[in-house]
């Protein structure tokens, strides 16, 4: 792979990690209301600051998708269909994927043990209320750590378990993509964009997006292939509609026939618009300065979703009690502030580990290394290299 195609895929993992900070930042301090129940109208209180909040929901939308095509292009590149391939590809991915799912499970649940003994009552203890610390059996402690039948303790963690199923399901997909990759390309999105349940997933996005990828690499579709014209337009396109769903609840309810198109099908097409846009727009937007520095810090983007939360949920509150937010002004501070510190908080926590004890920090971080210097001097000389950064398809 070309230095500036790996160059687009760190920049994209980590961009759309940092969009999910953005994305499970959740309610505002004192505030009970969840920004995926909906925009209810600028007539409400804090109306600007919830606007706010359910727009970057939106705009991250996208995130789990992407990284999903991602995962499954790589899966299949240099495909040579057999076993040997899928053997191999199966177990580099049980220790980049489950291995160190279940690790940060491990230390989150030892975390809010820890809460527990400290204070009994702490409001923290809700978020993994699916989960009964006083009276922790095998099966709950296997869910917990990796998600048999339930979401595993470090919620987030759905996609890294739906991840790795559907990379079990490989030789099935790859049969698919040899024999009729367009007809299961349709089977498998409609099951996706009608959201029938697919009873071994938790949702069924990885498994669409993931057979997506698998499509585009299996076609030799290069990373660039989105023309730079068309990936502006879709991106324009994509700000204005992540809007217009944010307000969307306000003017539509889901038990009406409109309600449901524009609240379930709609959105998911806005998703797969989103993954257009970003991919799209990728090679330009990481040639801009924070571009070049989302690329540097690009191989943190496992860590930092694995660290992020709760930690943003600490800090959000942390946030709350030093500086008491007031207003529109305050609870959007507190929002960007809280992702912010947890950016901060999560690199430096890489940094330090790396530096100490860099074999924990690569299995912690999917087997992946750290170098900012020698990515960055990396970064440089593929960015500078290139002539023609996006081309036509």
């Amino acid at each position: 792979m070309e230095e500036r195609h790996r160059d687009a895929i760190n920049f994209l993992r980590l961009l759309l990690v940092i969009g999910l900070v953005f994305l499970h930042y959740g309610n505002f301090p004192g505030s009970v209301t969840s920004p995926f129940d909906g925009f209810t109208g600028f007539d409400k209180e804090h109306a600007l600051a919830t606007f706010v909040n359910i727009y970057f929901v939106y705009l991250f939308y996208s995130s789990v998708p992407l990284l999903g095509a991602i995962s499954g292009y790589l899966f299949f590149r240099n495909w040579r269909p057999g076993i040997e391939f899928y053997w191999k590809r199966i177990r580099s991915r049980t220790f980049s994927i489950l291995l160190p799912m279940i690790s940060w499970c491990a230390i989150v649940l030892v975390v809010f043990f820890v809460i527990r003994m400290i204070s009994p009552n702490s409001g923290f203890l809700i978020l993994i209320d699916n989960y009964n610390l006083d009276d922790l059996g095998f099966t709950q402690l296997v869910n917990a750590l990796a998600g048999i039948t339930r979401r595993p303790v470090n919620f987030q963690f759905w996609f890294l378990r739906d991840l790795f199923l559907t990379v079990l399901c490989t030789p099935l997909l790859g049969l698919i993509l040899r024999r009729i990759p367009y007809i299961g390309l349709a089977a498998i999105g409609l099951i996706w964009l009608f959201d029938f349940d697919v009873p071994v997933f938790f949702r069924n996005d990885v498994l669409f997006f993931f057979y997506l990828g698998g499509v585009i690499q299996s076609r030799n579709w290069n990373l660039d292939f989105i023309p730079p014209k068309a990936a502006i337009a879709a991106m324009v396109v994509y700000l204005i509609v992540v809007g217009m769903r944010t307000v969307a609840p306000a003017f539509v309810t889901e038990s009406t026939v409109l309600g449901y198109i524009v609240l379930e099908p709609l959105t998911r097409l806005m998703r797969l618009l989103g993954v257009y846009a970003f991919w799209g727009c990728a090679p330009f937007l990481m040639r801009t300065f924070i571009g070049r520095q989302i690329v540097t810090w690009g191989a943190l983007a496992f860590f930092l979703h694995a660290i992020h939360w709760p930690l943003n949920h600490f800090v959000k509150d942390g946030l709350a009690v030093l500086l008491p937010p007031q207003g529109d002004a305050g609870l959007i501070a507190n929002y960007f502030g809280t992702t912010f510190l947890t950016l901060v908080i999560s690199f430096a926590a890489a940094w330090l580990l790396n530096r100490t004890f860099p074999s924990l920090f690569s299995h912690l971080s999917g087997g992946r290394e750290f170098n900012a210097s020698d990515r960055k001097n990396a970064s440089r000389a593929a960015i500078s290299s290139q002539q023609n950064p996006v081309a036509s398809s």
